[in-house]
């Protein structure tokens, strides 16, 4: 694409020259940055994002990969600038970010196709890192069987599993997600598969769609879980729901559940059987075992609640005829005199019977 003259402001370079070689003051750093770009456009394609580079210094060996995406092609309620600011806020592996916002135009027109005469009129366009596809535009191509790496998305693995790309996909998404909120956004439309793009052998997000500052106080946490069940809402789609799986369905379940506070929501859902690995899922039921073991026993040995029960065998003539009987000729490990071990009877009781 040719820079269109037209579109420089050259008495505005002349007024960053002018303030820059005014300026005296010793405690004041005056700069600028000029950027030029190009991409190509097929217009045979009806894409809405174009590959091009990104120039902040001459390089003749190639500016940055970038991509430019059509924001007037994406008729986005939000205006361009906004979207821009809103982006530029977060930083997040899993999360597209912006380098600038343009109004592209071309100078003139080869041809008479719809999409040549609206480059020559002009649209404004989101200059994003680098992305393959669009995720809707990647299950087109996988469906027409033109994705060569169709196993990259793989989503079942061996004994029920999810598979480890999925696993740490994600993890790694509801990560992005919480670290949306923490910058005091929230995205709006994760059910949207043009909301996510594919970067390699990484799914990410972009597009986040305004502050949490802007709505209610009480629906500010209502719109941090509408995020995850639209999240929730695009994997299932993805992860087929039609097939059978117990697994699958239980972790999408957990997505509707109420958690007293939004960092218990957030925890489940990370920490959530369906994305472990059997190995971690072992040890993940291990762990809550022996939690709830030590626990309990700490709470009834320690709370001032339970003192009356400390050495209770001392009061089994209290106690009803049978369990007596349990006491007396129970074999095996003798009980202890802490509540604990009276818990421990009445279990082992309530197995027996």
């Amino acid at each position: 694409m040719e820079v269109d003259r037209d579109l420089i402001d050259y008495n505005y370079i002349d007024y960053i020259k002018k303030q820059w070689s005014d300026n005296n003051l010793k405690y004041i750093v005056m700069g600028s940055c000029i950027s030029f770009y190009n991409f190509h456009v097929d217009y045979a394609s009806e894409k809405r994002h174009y590959d091009g580079q990104l120039f902040l210094e001459e390089n003749k060996q190639g500016g940055i990969p970038v991509t430019f995406m059509n924001m007037d092609a994406a008729r986005t309620k939000l205006s361009v600038p906004k979207i821009f600011r809103l982006n530029i806020r977060v930083c997040n592996k899993r999360i597209l970010r912006p380098w600038m916002y343009t109004f592209c135009k071309q100078k003139k027109s080869l041809g008479a196709s719809e999409a040549e005469k609206n480059m020559v009129k002009g649209w404004w366009s989101l200059c994003y890192d680098k992305f393959d596809n669009t995720l809707a535009e990647w299950l087109i191509k996988l469906h027409k069987n033109q994705i060569r790496d169709r196993d990259k998305f793989l989503v079942k693995a061996a004994n029920n599993c999810l598979s480890d790309f999925w696993q740490s996909t994600i993890r790694e998404l509801i990560e992005a997600i919480v670290h949306i909120h923490g910058c005091g956004l929230f995205h709006g439309s994760l059910n949207v598969y043009d909301n996510y793009v594919v970067v390699g052998d990484q799914l990410k997000l972009f597009n986040v769609g305004g502050r949490l500052e802007s709505l209610r106080v009480q629906d500010q946490h209502a719109m941090k879980i509408q995020d995850f069940q639209e999240f929730r809402d695009t994997l299932k789609i993805l992860m087929q729901t039609k097939i059978t799986w117990p697994e699958r369905d239980g972790f999408f379940k957990c997505f509707d559940e109420k958690f007293d506070s939004y960092e218990k929501y957030v925890e489940k859902l990370k920490n959530h059987p369906f994305l472990l690995t059997p190995l971690e899922r072992l040890k993940y039921i291990t762990s809550i075992y022996y939690d709830d073991k030590f626990g309990v026993e700490t709470k009834l040995n320690e709370d001032t609640n339970f003192s009356k029960f400390q050495d209770w065998p001392k009061c089994r003539h209290k106690f009803e005829p049978l369990l007596l009987k349990v006491l007396e000729t129970r074999t095996g490990k003798p009980y202890g005199d802490s509540p604990s071990e009276l818990l421990r009877l009445e279990v082992d009781e309530a197995s027996c019977s």
